[in-house]
């Protein structure tokens, strides 16, 4: 009765001058997104978890967040360029450490 969807970047990206590339863009900037490596939604339909997941790998963790957030039903889990994981208000990621 549910979906989980992921984007992510750790599979698919160069590395050129040091510098990581993912193969998702920012359609906003028509460079690859930064900031991001894998996003997680949970939904209860999966057109809705896939399509957010690479929605919010481009937004970003603060503003992605602040999304997920404001929909009823939708749970995220985001991890950044950094390793950090970042959960949405529904997710008590601290039970799982």
């Amino acid at each position: 009765d549910n979906a989980v969807e992921t984007s992510g970047s750790y599979e698919k990206y160069v590395i050129f001058n040091g510098v990581r590339y993912s193969h998702i863009i920012d359609p906003r900037t028509g460079y690859p997104a930064k900031g991001v490596v894998s996003v997680s939604v949970f939904a209860k339909q999966t057109e809705i978890a896939d399509a957010l997941a690479t929605g919010i790998f481009v937004l970003g963790v603060e503003v992605g967040l602040d999304l997920v957030n404001q929909l009823k039903g939708i749970e995220c889990i985001i991890v950044d360029d950094k390793g950090k994981i970042h959960s949405s208000k529904g997710i008590d990621i601290k039970k799982f450490e």
